[in-house]
């Protein structure tokens, strides 16, 4: 068989990897209520009123869906205190990513990201035949170095990609931190401020960034309805920036991107704000709980302000990986982000962080041999 050549940079692109799916662990391992906390999900699920509200929009998946996502724009404009012109709409936020480097990124131009973080910043940025660099976030708490990103700034770069709160970590880059930033970027750098986590934070140095918009500064804000709306299976995210830059990115946009479910979904999820208040009340409960009985086996998290932890077990994460999915419970490693001996574990439900917590210190006990 012979097939045509391959982009060269494509070669250098790693497939994301997936966090495991409970059926898959049930089928190939024979267990039942398996739990998952390697992606970062609402335990909760959707909103009750979202669900309902799909169930209506079924009957009419034979019409095209909104590309301009008319109502949706206008309740969240409305919400935001911004115009309808500022914001745009992806299939989540990774298509955002794409649209963000199709847009501003030419072959051999470079962006900038901390390390570790997301990895669908390089995959977007190697699409276009880019460079992405990295800055290391540093201490124990994987602080943001201010310093070191301004430092790596060149006349090549074109994009940075700020996750805050950054995944894995967890950190935070605060109001002080990103505001010198912004004053010390030369001109033709886009700030993407990835802000998956937005809605968990309760750090009051943590902003909003909606700010820097209005004042119209270069940057783009992207969120998601995947995380404490429960609405990753539907695949919606926005960005907030300017009208030019939404402009610039609607040049670039499929015309049908964002599906009708997901848009009459995430409507309704705005509008349940008791869903939302129980989603974050049961973050805060989690991470409380979690850091108590991780301190009870000698453990200590990075302090987080998203709805996970990124934790140092010490030895070899892809032996606790196994050895916990054995207990059916999945988390994700954390050599995928670079730090072998660290693991990721999103907060769920008081008793899916005992059963946790229960199965992780089995786990080290077996595996320190002690």
């Amino acid at each position: 068989m012979t097939k045509p050549l391959i982009r060269n940079c494509l070669t250098a692109i790693k497939p994301y990897v997936p966090g495991k799916p409970v059926e898959e662990v049930e089928r190939e391992l024979g267990l039942r209520d398996v739990i998952k906390l390697a992606s970062n999900e609402n335990p909760l699920g959707p909103s009750p009123l979202a669900v309902e509200t799909l169930k209506k929009q079924l009957a009419c998946l034979h019409y095209y869906p909104d590309g301009n996502c008319y109502y949706l724009k206008q309740e969240l404009a409305e919400r935001l205190k911004v115009g309808p012109e500022n914001l745009i709409f992806g299939n989540g936020s990774d298509e955002l990513l794409s649209l963000i480097t199709l847009a501003y990124l030419n072959p051999g131009e470079e962006a900038l990201a901390v390390q570790p973080t997301f990895s669908e910043y390089e995959f977007a940025v190697r699409l276009m035949e880019g460079t992405m660099r990295y800055v290391p976030l540093s201490g124990r708490d994987f602080d943001f170095d201010l310093e070191g990103l301004v430092g790596e700034v060149n006349e090549k770069t074109r994009l940075l990609f700020i996750c805050s709160p950054n995944n894995p970590t967890g950190s935070i880059m605060r109001r002080r931190q990103l505001e010198a930033l912004l004053d010390r970027l030369p001109p033709g750098v886009l700030v993407v401020l990835d802000q998956a986590y937005y809605e968990y934070v309760t750090d009051p140095d943590y902003p909003s960034g909606l700010e820097y918009v209005q004042e119209g500064r270069p940057v783009i804000l992207l969120r998601t309805f995947s995380k404490i709306y429960g609405l990753a299976g539907l695949r919606i995210g926005y960005g907030i920036a300017s009208r030019e830059i939404v402009q610039d990115l609607n040049r670039v946009r499929e015309p049908f991107n964002v599906n009708s479910v997901a848009q009459v979904a995430a409507r309704a999820a705005l509008g349940d704000q008791g869903h939302l208040e129980r989603s974050r009340a049961l973050v805060e409960k989690g991470r409380k709980q979690l850091q108590e009985g991780l301190a009870r086996i000698g453990l200590r998290p990075v302090p987080s302000q998203a709805n996970f932890y990124f934790i140092d077990v010490g030895i070899d994460s892809r032996a606790v990986f196994q050895a916990m999915l054995r207990r059916g419970v999945i988390i994700r490693t954390g050599d995928i982000f670079g730090y072998p001996t660290y693991i990721r574990v999103n907060f769920g439900t008081e008793e899916q962080n005992r059963r946790f917590l229960a199965a992780l210190e089995e786990v080290l006990k077996e595996l320190k041999g002690n």
